[in-house]
């Protein structure tokens, strides 16, 4: 080869190298990056938490005083309409002005410096599937029924003949009995901070301080048989073809806004198999009789619009496919038929699917950076996160 044309090939080379370094570089200074989007939300929103820590103890200083000297004003007024005041009472009044002045003056405080863990932040891979090998698992009863819900700290699961409340290492720390035959599904309300467990004609309310079960509603002409929670509503999906959606407010009481019947919901010939609410919308999981197959699709929670669809083939059987929301408006998909689970783009694509895993049943996260995942015989974790 010409020496020249040797030069001019690895100058070329040598440029296209810079812009790209060029193009990165600016790609990672810009505003648009999801990551320093990301870390600017959490700043604004660890800002507002500690500026309503802030506020709630400046309350709490000013009112603490405020009605102590509120209360001694009135007591002065309440003195001065009576004639026979003794000089005790006025001694006592003024003590208690000047220890109130006195504790305004001298207040003792110490502040220690906030610190923030350089861990706190992590960063989700993207290749999520395989999942590797899990040894954090709980066994289950052959009994139990495929259903759990988390929320940041707890893990609430049916493990015969009880419902179990689990802490982030799968360890029981409370449990209470079930009191019927049939359990369809559970999901966490953060606006109620409580556990909503679904029968098919039951809903109740639990509150995991106490384990307590409050009934909340009662069908008598509908099967339940899934439910999921926004910040203000509960849905709940019917069984069998033709699903309906009945939408309830959750606040200040539970009350029946909507159903959605079909074929808003899905075709007369197809059935809802799992719903979930993620930031304003509904995953659905509809089965299709045709080719074994079930459609994943995004629903608007205003008009039940479909944004999109994805079909899955080959995963319908009498074991439910399920759903799981993640961050980045991303979906996990489970199916027990031909043990598959599927990772599934904000926009509906599939990123991967993985066909050499157990036999999923049920998958929800615990906050998050956890996952659990319903397997026929246990219960196990999968960790989304690593520390940057």
């Amino acid at each position: 080869m010409d020496p020249n044309e040797h030069s001019n090939r690895l100058s070329t080379e040598f440029i296209s190298l810079v812009e790209k370094i060029n193009t990165l570089s600016n790609r990672t200074r810009s505003s648009e990056q999801p990551f320093l989007g990301a870390l600017e939300q959490w700043r604004i929103e660890s800002q507002q938490t500690l500026d309503s820590f802030c506020n709630e103890k400046r309350q709490t200083f000013i009112n603490s005083r405020l009605e102590e000297l509120n209360r001694l004003r009135t007591n002065v007024e309440e003195l001065a309409c009576v004639q026979d005041v003794t000089q005790q009472n006025t001694n006592s009044i003024k003590t208690s002005i000047d220890r109130i002045e006195q504790d305004i003056n001298k207040i003792q405080f110490n502040f220690r410096p906030l610190l923030i863990d350089e861990h706190l932040i992590v960063r989700r891979s993207q290749d999520l599937l395989p999942f590797p090998p899990s040894n954090q698992a709980i066994e289950l009863t052959d009994s139990s029924y495929a259903v759990l819900a988390g929320n940041k700290q707890h893990l609430l699961v049916h493990r015969e003949p009880t419902l179990c409340l689990l802490d982030r290492q799968l360890t029981i720390i409370k449990e209470t009995s079930w009191p019927l035959d049939d359990i369809s599904d559970i999901c966490w309300s953060s606006v109620l901070n409580r556990f909503i467990v679904i029968n098919s004609q039951y809903v109740f309310i639990l509150d995991e301080r106490t384990m307590v079960l409050e009934q909340c509603l009662t069908s008598d002409t509908v099967n339940w048989i899934r439910g999921t929670c926004s910040d203000t509503k509960l849905y709940l999906s019917t069984e069998g073809i033709g699903s309906s959606i009945f939408e309830y407010t959750l606040m200040p009481s539970i009350v029946l806004l909507k159903e959605w019947k079909s074929p808003v919901t899905c075709a007369h010939n197809e059935w809802i198999e799992d719903l979930k609410f993620h930031n304003d919308f509904l995953g659905l999981v509809i089965g299709r009789c045709k080719n074994n197959a079930v459609c994943f699709e995004l629903r608007s929670t205003v008009t039940l619009n479909c944004l999109w669809s994805i079909q899955l083939e080959e995963v319908c059987s009498m074991y439910a496919t399920r759903c799981c929301p993640m961050l980045n408006h991303q979906w996990i998909v489970v199916a027990f038929r031909n043990p598959r689970i599927f990772h599934i783009s904000s926009g509906g694509k599939l990123i991967s699917a993985d066909k050499k895993c157990r036999s999923p049943s049920n998958i929800c996260q615990i906050g998050s950076n956890l996952l659990a995942i319903w397997d026929q015989k246990c219960i196990y974790l999968q960790n989304l996160c690593c520390i940057i």
